[in-house]
């Protein structure tokens, strides 16, 4: 029943890893145009397996900034995954805490994708932990072929992937601005509040990106709270009238 499971697991995750594809390519490929190893660029992989905030930490790393500070970053940028999580082991079944602990370290965006919209009343570990597998393992092997094709690259072609990190990062955030004021308000909040600490030099680009981060989301969110309160309450009036 478990291998069942499992290779139902290994089945459905076949989608997650053929997306990785092109993603960890190109991470592997820029990560050799920052400076990394292929060993170094695999271990990110291996050990923080986290897309958006490897690609974070690279822009980091070739900025300069100090290891424990791109640590708090990478931390900041995956503190939702507390939340998937917590709302994930709701559907899973009952398991030891460590063999929980083990495949949560798979869940990503995706693999919480498929395991939330699951049918099924109960997950077991067995058919989570086929997902994971599929996902973890093409993002790591993916990497290290991406850091391979990017050595073998011509050297004018591995100084002008490097200007590819940021037209990513730009790429990410286009479309999901596209009729969604909040993630517009998020951005460029952020933005002012970076440019003001980096260009008044209050601060150096890590601690920079940490506090607009965090700046920007607490004060998007105040902003909305309100909103939400003050047309909760202009509801209520409506109604008693």
């Amino acid at each position: 029943m478990r291998n069942k499971q499992f290779i139902a697991g290994v089945k459905a995750g076949i989608s997650i890893a053929i997306g990785y594809f092109p993603v960890a390519l190109t991470f592997g490929l820029l990560a050799k145009t920052t400076g990394l190893n292929i060993i170094e660029a695999t271990a990110m992989s291996l050990f923080v397996f986290a897309g958006a905030s490897q690609y974070m930490t690279l822009s980091l790393i070739k900025l300069g900034v100090d290891p424990v500070t791109i640590v708090i970053n990478t931390f900041v940028v995956n503190i939702r995954h507390f939340l998937m999580t917590a709302s994930l082991n709701e559907k899973m079944q009952r398991a030891p805490k460590w063999v929980k602990a083990t495949y949560a370290f798979g869940i990503t965006d995706e693999t919480f994708s498929i395991l939330a919209t699951r049918e099924e009343d109960k997950i077991t570990s067995a058919f989570a932990f086929g997902v994971a597998s599929v996902a973890y393992g093409s993002w790591v092997i993916f990497t290290a072929v991406g850091h391979f094709v990017g050595a073998n690259l011509p050297g004018f072609l591995q100084i002008a992937m490097s200007i590819a990190l940021y037209a990513m990062f730009i790429g990410l955030l286009v479309p999901a601005t596209k009729g969604n004021r909040k993630v517009v308000m998020l951005a460029t909040t952020a933005a002012v509040i970076h440019c003001i600490l980096y260009f008044g030099e209050l601060l150096t680009t890590g601690w920079a990106i940490l506090v607009s981060t965090l700046g920007s989301a607490i004060f998007i969110e105040i902003i909305y709270t309100r909103r939400g309160k003050n047309a909760a309450g202009m509801y209520k009036e409506r109604k008693k009238d």
